[in-house]
């Protein structure tokens, strides 16, 4: 006979089971700690400065031989340590820093460079008064005497030593007319008188078959002032002498302005 048993697969409880609990052990007292009493103990006040040797005390302690002073040597400690590092001073000469030498010795370079300006220019002032004045000493023989008597030379004539030996007339205080042939520095008014007649005479030898009054210095006007170049300069002026083409007459002769330089006048005899 077959039996057939039938079992139910599903967890089931066991009985008289005991389930699991949570055990908490009883806390053992803990005894105070019983070793070596550091109690707080004031240090002995020391100086850093006077003091070689400061004392400390260390503290009680249970271990046997170890309650003793303590000796600390302050000046090996200082002398272990790095020094705190100070500004440089400042390189000085004579007492003075470099910054200020080097001011001073510009500051006196600017002074003498200021005196030196200051005395050449004063020299060269003095050098144009000088010329001036010598000058005006020597107008007289510059002019042929027109600028300190006028009356007197007016209407004399001049012949020059040079060339075919022409005569001139002079008139102080005049001035030909027409545009200049050339102008020049010359010494003096006989020199621009010989001037004309060079002119006149090399122009005309050159150029013989050339009947142009422009190839003849007929007259000059002489400016006295002028000789001095730096006076010159200061009009722009590119002579004292101006040459003169005809026709030239004493009728056709100008005054020159009361307030510009002297002018004086020759004019050739026909």
């Amino acid at each position: 006979m077959t039996h057939n048993n039938q079992y139910d697969e599903a967890p089931e409880v066991a009985p008289h089971q005991t389930l699991p609990e949570v055990y908490y052990p009883t806390a053992v007292p803990v005894p105070p700690y019983q070793g070596e009493g550091f109690a707080s103990v004031p240090l002995k006040p020391f100086n850093t400065l006077n003091d070689t040797n400061t004392f400390i005390e260390s503290p009680n302690s249970t271990y046997p031989g170890t309650n003793s002073v303590l000796t600390y040597d302050i000046r090996s400690t200082q002398d272990g340590l790095h020094p705190v590092e100070q500004p440089k001073e400042p390189r000085r000469f004579f007492g003075c820093s470099v910054l200020i030498l080097v001011l001073s010795g510009i500051i006196a370079a600017l002074f003498v460079t200021v005196i030196g300006l200051g005395a050449g220019t004063g020299i060269q002032s003095r050098r144009a008064n000088d010329a001036e004045a010598k000058l005006n000493q020597s107008l007289p023989v510059i002019d042929r005497g027109c600028s300190s008597n006028p009356d007197a030379v007016t209407a004399t004539r001049y012949t020059s030593a040079f060339f075919d030996r022409s005569t001139y007339t002079i008139y102080c205080n005049n001035d030909a007319p027409n545009p200049p042939l050339q102008s020049l520095f010359v010494g003096n008014f006989d020199d621009c008188i010989d001037a004309c007649a060079s002119y006149s005479t090399y122009t005309s030898g050159n150029f013989p078959n050339v009947t142009s009054g422009n190839f003849t210095c007929s007259g000059v006007s002489f400016i006295p002032d002028w000789t001095n170049r730096t006076t010159a300069l200061q009009f722009n002026a590119p002579g004292n002498c101006y040459l003169k083409p005809g026709p030239q007459n004493s009728t056709a002769l100008t005054h020159p302005n009361s307030d510009g330089p002297a002018v004086h006048a020759a004019i050739l005899e026909s």
